[in-house]
C-alpha cells in the first residue's frame, strides 16, 4: 500500500476511533514539536524501562513521528544496539506512548545492561530546517526490576452467540492493574477512502469483569483476506504494559 494511503488510514482511523466509547485504536497521534530553539531542561525522549525477565527489556517512551528510533544497553564501558522483539502503540489513559521490548541477550551476551538509552534520528532531515535536531536523546535509564511487569489474564474462549456476536472470556485478573484491556482486532471501515482494512482496538475493561460481547463485522464488501476478528487481553501498571511477548490473539471468522 502506498504510504500516503496507510497514513491517511491511520489518520482516518484514529479520528474516528477516539469517538467511541472505552475504545481506543492502538496509533499514536504525532506529538507536538518544540518550538524551534526554545530551550529545554528536559530530554527530548521522555522514556522509562524495566526488565520483563533476563534477556527482554521494555521501554516505554514518548513519540515523535519526525524521528526513527532504536534502544542502546549499556555494557561496563560500552553501548550496543538492541534487537527489537516486539513493539506496539499503548494508550495509558489519555496518553499515547510507544512500547517497545528489546533483546539484550542477542548475539551471545549474556551480561544485563546497566542503563538502556533511546536515540531518536530525524528521518529525511532534508525536509526539515536546521533548527529542528537532526538527533534526539532519552536519559540513561536504569530498568527497574522485572516485579514491576504486569500479568495478563489468559483468554479462554471465543464463543458464537449467534450469526453476528461474540463472547470473549478470560480469566480473572491478579495483581490490581491500574486498566485491563480486550485487545480487538478486526476489518475498520475508512469513509474517506472507501475501503475496508484490519485495525486494533483498545477495549477497556471495567469492574471486575471477564467477558465482553462482541459484534462481528459482516459487511459483504470486506476482502476475504481482511475478515478474521483476533482478540487478546492487555494490562497496564504504574506506566508498565504486560509482556507483549506473551499475547496470543485467538481468532475467528465471521
Amino acid at each position: 500500500m502506498p504510504s500516503r494511503t496507510a497514513t491517511a488510514i491511520a489518520t482516518c482511523a484514529l479520528s474516528l476511533g477516539v469517538l467511541t466509547s472505552g475504545a481506543g485504536i492502538a496509533i499514536a497521534a504525532p506529538s507536538a514539536p518544540a518550538a524551534a530553539g526554545a530551550p529545554s531542561l528536559q530530554p527530548a525522549i521522555n522514556a522509562r524501562a524495566a526488565a520483563v525477565d533476563r534477556c527482554s527489556h521494555q521501554v516505554v517512551r514518548s513519540h515523535d513521528s519526525r524521528y526513527v528510533y532504536s534502544v542502546s544497553g549499556v555494557f561496563g564501558g560500552g553501548a550496543r544496539e538492541l534487537t527489537i522483539q516486539k513493539e506496539d502503540y499503548v494508550r495509558f489513559s489519555d496518553d499515547w506512548r510507544k512500547v517497545v521490548q528489546v533483546d539484550a541477550c542477542a548475539g551471545g551476551q549474556g551480561q544485563a545492561p546497566t542503563a538502556l538509552r533511546v536515540t531518536g534520528k530525524l528521518d529525511h532531515p532534508e525536509h526539515y530546517d536546521p533548527s529542528v535536531p537532526r538527533t534526539i536523546h532519552s536519559n540513561d535509564l536504569k530498568p527497574a526490576a522485572s516485579s514491576v511487569i504486569p500479568k495478563a489474564p489468559a483468554l479462554t474462549s471465543v464463543d458464537r452467540l449467534d450469526a453476528a456476536t461474540v463472547r470473549v472470556t478470560w480469566e480473572p485478573t491478579q495483581g490490581n492493574p491500574d486498566q485491563v484491556i480486550l485487545m480487538e482486532r478486526k476489518p475498520f471501515y475508512s469513509s474517506e477512502l472507501g475501503l475496508w482494512h484490519p485495525y486494533t482496538f483498545q477495549r477497556d475493561i471495567q469492574g471486575g469483569a471477564t467477558t465482553m460481547d462482541r459484534k462481528l463485522e459482516r459487511d459483504p464488501d470486506i476482502p476475504s483476506a481482511d475478515r478474521t476478528h483476533a482478540y487478546w487481553m492487555r494490562v497496564l501498571k504504574d506506566g508498565f504494559v504486560s509482556d507483549l511477548r506473551a499475547e496470543k490473539p485467538i481468532t475467528v471468522q465471521p
